[in-house]
């Protein structure tokens, strides 16, 4: 009896789902929930920290000292949004938006790290060229990590790794 009632509703379930439309949302769901794993969203790490009350925000001013201002796209020096991340990309300067990259003037790697608050500053030197490749100003970058400070003469780059 059992068995005839579960093929009987199987079979009406199967009528009833138009199988082109569950096969393209059950990919979308497959295709979104890869995509989170792949940027790690999904991690057992993020999930048990966010369980604890989450790690601490970032601090706000960064603690660098770049060779000019924060790379900026909207003339607010201390704010580095004209970088990606810790990386030099764009910067506002004299109402032209020219195209940045790492300035190795100063330090070898171009970039360099500073411990603050628990986490450290990646902190980058950058120049900033105009269409024919002269360097028309410097400034900074700046990315906070909330992680110990790599320490490269430890295993792995990291402290205690």
């Amino acid at each position: 009896m059992l068995e005839r009632t579960t093929r009987i509703l199987s079979e009406g379930l199967a009528r009833s789902i138009d199988r082109r439309g569950f096969l393209k949302r059950a990919s979308q769901a497959t295709f979104a929930g890869l995509a989170a794993v792949a940027a790690g969203q999904m991690s057992t790490v993020r999930a048990s920290a966010m369980s604890n009350g989450g790690t601490k925000p970032p601090i706000a001013v960064p603690s660098c000292s770049p060779p000019g201002p924060y790379c900026n796209l909207n003339g607010n020096t201390q704010d580095p949004n004209g970088c990606h991340g810790g990386g030099c990309f764009q910067h506002l300067y004299q109402g032209t938006v020219l195209q940045c990259r790492v300035y190795y003037q100063y330090y070898q790697a171009g970039c360099w790290t500073t411990p603050q608050g628990g986490g450290y500053w990646t902190c980058c030197d950058c120049e900033c060229l105009n269409s024919n490749g002269q360097r028309m100003t410097t400034c900074g970058c700046a990315q906070y990590s909330g992680s110990p400070a790599p320490r490269p003469d430890s295993p792995g780059g990291l402290a205690g790794a």
